[in-house]
């Protein structure tokens, strides 16, 4: 599992988590499996921590480990057992949910969010992303939906 910030991978996965995100990237990791592809999980810590371009020791430190731990937590639950994951990167980075998995998912073929209220936050990334969002639910087959953003050339 590489541990950088990958460029133009097949799936994006938001993760934060909830069992939603976990559900998530169960579902993008079989996808993805099953069809060579690789897979980029993004965690976003809050966005209206400091945003600072080095490390600056006792900021947003506890916040930033804490996303680590559930992005790690659910990496491993996804992958532990597997016989042959697909290629996977980690991205974690304090911004707004919706700009860093727009940005991330600009050259993807697929975004993929679990399912938590009514659709806001996969609205946001529909708005500003140019690749289909997979919003994975508890229960039943994901829903597809198209971008809405004009794609960029």
């Amino acid at each position: 599992m590489t541990r950088s910030r990958a460029v133009g991978s097949d799936v994006v996965v938001g993760v934060d988590g909830s069992p939603d995100s976990l559900r998530a990237l169960r579902w993008a990791v079989e996808v993805a499996a099953s069809r060579g592809w690789s897979v980029e999980v993004v965690t976003a810590w809050p966005h209206d921590a400091p945003v600072f371009l080095h490390d600056v020791p006792g900021h947003y430190s506890d916040a930033r480990e804490r996303a680590r731990s559930a992005q790690q937590r659910v990496v491993g639950e996804v992958t532990s057992g597997r016989a042959a994951p697909p290629r996977m990167s980690l991205t974690l980075e304090n911004a707004r949910p919706e700009r860093l998995l727009a940005e991330r998912s600009h050259d993807s073929r697929l975004l993929v969010l679990g399912a938590t209220g009514r659709h806001g936050l996969a609205d946001r990334c529909r708005e500003r992303g140019t690749c289909p969002v997979a919003v994975v639910r508890e229960a039943g087959e994901p829903e597809v939906l198209p971008a809405l953003a004009p794609a960029r050339g």
